[in-house]
């Protein structure tokens, strides 16, 4: 014959339900701590972005008033010369160059722009470099 004597010991008991208690309060404030420290860094990129959009927003708002006033100054030295006589305008590096018919009359290019003109002139065009740096300033300016 077999005999079990059961044993329930209280102590042990209460030693194996402190410990399981104190792990899941363990947890608990691990996860609390860890949320705590994500919603900081959450909060930081959140104003980081708003930040880099608001100066991307101010540049290309820059960008855009700049090229509009490069546009804007095409378009009068085009209506000065006459768009009939005009062959091409290009921008280049930080010149307006515009290339027109050799006959072409461009005395009120060089009166309204005056040192700012540069002018190049071929047996078969006139070439024209207008400096951007200069007229970008005094349109700003004013």
């Amino acid at each position: 014959m077999i005999i079990i004597v059961k044993n329930q010991n209280k102590k042990r008991i209460l030693i194996k339900s402190i410990s399981v208690i104190s792990l899941l309060a363990m947890f608990w404030l691990y996860y609390q701590h860890m949320s705590s420290k994500f919603q900081e860094q959450n909060a930081l990129l959140t104003t980081e972005l708003e930040i880099k959009k608001e100066i991307e927003k101010q540049t290309t708002s820059k960008s855009v008033k700049l090229e509009k006033t490069i546009y804007k100054e095409a378009v009068v030295v085009v209506n000065l010369i006459g768009q009939k006589y005009i062959r091409s305008v290009k921008i280049v590096k930080d010149k307006l160059l515009i290339v027109c018919d050799f006959g072409t009359n461009i005395e009120p290019v060089l009166i309204r722009y005056g040192v700012n003109a540069m002018l190049k002139s071929t047996d078969t065009d006139i070439k024209l470099a207008l400096d951007l740096k200069t007229i970008v300033e005094s349109k700003y300016e004013s």
